[in-house]
């Protein structure tokens, strides 16, 4: 069927071709159903396509004022993109539904446009019903640019709302306290938070040592924390320790964790390799 190849171009990242599925259903008078649109949207996502997602979900919303015109000139593949879809939309309109807008935020929060996700969730998700889904989606964006106090409002507002957060949502959140500069408020998070992965102790590592930040003699507490709460540091847990022990210059410790990954058979990585060899050169 249609929907099955545009998810088979979608999981490949083929958001051109997903378009191309989608077109020819309007050649052959095919109507596309909210599948098909959330397809559509999870290739974008996948690919980052944030200007594409927004547009596709302003359509579906029905938002007449947005016209073509106003995106031919400065993108005329995209604005042939929303024609042939408004065309479907016209002739069948589908209805946004909880994984349309969260592909739509999602696509923001992968293409750099963080901020537009959050305004997508600020003017249709958040006084509605929501689910978790997309509270996902949008602590997505706010760990994307840091908003710590969004987030939290976010977090909490759903929580009173009895949603059932999850380990994404909660590493999510910490990565937003973690890159705001409040790394206190996500330490308490990684200790107390009911679920949890070992993704929200990445996050909270990913800032180590940064100006305004967690200190690096925070970092056995962290691990302390995070081996008692039944996890296990990977490489990537590794290469976040030594690149905040590197910001602060503590090379012995930079040593150490160099060797320990070795003997665990980890591999840091090429960039985290040199930093170690920059370190053994400058003594």
């Amino acid at each position: 069927t249609y929907n099955t190849l545009l998810n088979a171009f979608a999981s490949k990242n083929q958001w051109q071709k997903a378009e191309q599925v989608v077109e020819s259903m309007s050649r052959a008078n095919a109507n596309a159903d909210i599948v098909t649109y959330n397809t559509l949207m999870k290739a974008y996502r996948q690919s980052g396509e944030a200007r594409r997602a927004h547009s596709l979900l302003l359509l579906m919303l029905g938002v007449e004022s947005y016209t073509l015109s106003s995106l031919s000139s400065s993108s005329p593949s995209l604005a042939r993109s929303l024609s042939m879809l408004l065309k479907h939309l016209q002739q069948n309109p589908v209805a946004p539904d909880v994984i349309t807008f969260a592909e739509a935020i999602q696509a923001c929060a992968n293409g750099g446009e963080a901020r537009l996700g959050l305004r997508i969730y600020d003017k249709n998700v958040a006084a509605k019903d929501s689910s978790i889904v997309i509270v996902g989606a949008a602590l997505g964006c706010c760990a994307k640019v840091g908003d710590w106090a969004k987030a939290l409002r976010i977090f909490h507002a759903s929580s009173s709302a009895m949603l059932q957060q999850n380990a994404v949502t909660v590493a999510s959140l910490v990565g937003a306290c973690a890159k705001g500069s409040h790394w206190q408020i996500a330490l308490e998070i990684v200790k107390r938070a009911p679920v949890i992965n070992e993704v929200a102790f990445n996050n909270l590592l990913a800032y180590m040592g940064c100006e305004n930040n967690m200190p690096s003699f925070m970092a056995d507490k962290v691990m302390a924390i995070m081996r008692a709460r039944g996890f296990t540091p990977d490489a990537r847990t590794y290469r976040r320790l030594v690149a905040g022990f590197a910001r602060e210059r503590e090379w012995k410790r930079v040593s150490e964790l160099e060797i320990k990954a070795k003997d665990l058979g980890l591999n840091l990585g090429q960039s985290v390799m040199e930093l170690c060899s920059f370190r053994a050169k400058i003594g």
